[in-house]
């Protein structure tokens, strides 16, 4: 894929809040996207949902104008990862951007053998973030440290953190390459699962191709490449998912009062009766929340917009006080 070619047009285009889902190419980072968007079109806010290593591709997810609002909520959904980990290497990244430093023989373990090691790794995972990685230590990131010689001033092990592993299976192993699918929480090195793999196995390993499948329920069926924005930036706009559209694992609540609306967009805390709120209470299927406290909801109007995140607590009166945390409209 050409990832550097220059603008087809001096106009620029206009982008409108919402959310595009990119499939990003191998070999840009995710910030190259977000400066490939700021090339070609007018600007405006954005961000991107999740971090691609650059020898990554697949499913990232674009934020523009008011839409980069929800981008904590939609951080928080669970990620897929295929992976393919070449057995016998190592490098100092843990991927095949970094230099050798060890090989050892692969082993003659069976695909059953990696299954069993993929089974016992669902769960609870502890990691240590890899010296190369964008968490930051004492405001730099790691990978700062490591590209200066200067990773061993890092207590990586300080930096461990629990991730949940759904599910992993390894989907196929040969001459010496296994493939893998992971659902995993946010925050998980496909990386360090790769290491921990092949050091299980006895062996060392490395990541030679990673391919994000899909954040929360968004896929690389729904994605769209850089060049097909190229080569339609005049009719971007089919392409983005319009703020009220996009789909956040969070209930939402819907207001049937015009003023009530009015004064939760100005600010104001209002009382709601329960029956009122249980009617217009919407949770997702997995995740039931208790009444008595909502952090976050989505707030819609009688159209069915959404025009806020907000949230809810049952009082000593049994009314509930209802509050927007965040404008969306």
């Amino acid at each position: 894929m050409n990832q550097h070619h220059a603008p087809t047009a001096s106009k620029k285009h206009s982008l409108s809040d919402g959310m595009i889902v990119v499939y990003k190419p191998r070999g840009m980072s995710s910030k190259d996207v977000s400066r490939w968007f700021e090339r070609r079109f007018t600007r405006i806010k954005m961000g991107h949902v999740g971090t691609l290593d650059p020898m990554a591709e697949g499913v990232l997810p674009v934020l523009f104008g008011k839409a980069t609002r929800i981008q904590d909520f939609l951080l928080a959904g669970t990620k897929c990862y295929e992976f393919d980990v070449k057995f016998g290497t190592a490098t100092d990244t843990l991927d095949l951007d970094g230099e050798v430093i060890g090989e050892a023989p692969v082993g003659d373990f069976t695909l059953e053998d990696i299954q069993a090691v993929c089974a016992g790794m669902e769960g609870s995972f502890t990691q240590i973030p890899p010296i190369y990685s964008a968490i930051k230590y004492q405001g730099k990131p790691l990978y700062e440290y490591a590209r200066s010689g200067r990773g061993d001033e890092v207590p990586r092990d300080l930096l461990r953190k629990v991730v949940q592993i759904d599910k992993m299976v390894c989907l196929k192993y040969e001459e010496g390459v296994g493939t893998f699918r992971v659902n995993c929480s946010k925050g998980t090195y496909v990386r360090v699962l790769s290491h921990h793999i092949a050091e299980t196995l006895g062996t060392l390993g490395v990541v030679v191709r990673l391919l994000r499948v899909a954040t929360g329920d968004l896929d690389v069926g729904t994605s769209v490449s850089l060049d097909t924005l190229e080569q339609e930036q005049e009719s971007v706009h089919k392409y983005i998912i319009p703020l009220a559209n996009i789909r956040l694992d969070i209930p939402s609540w819907q207001a049937e009062d015009l003023t009530l609306i009015q004064r939760l967009k100005m600010g104001q805390e209002m009382q709601v009766d329960m029956k009122s709120f249980e009617t217009g209470l919407t949770q997702s299927d997995n995740k039931r929340s208790s009444i008595k406290s909502l952090d976050h909801m989505i707030l819609i109007d009688k159209s069915g917009q959404s025009f806020g995140i907000g949230s809810a607590v049952v009082q000593n009166t049994g009314r509930v006080a209802v509050r927007m945390r965040r404008g969306l409209s």
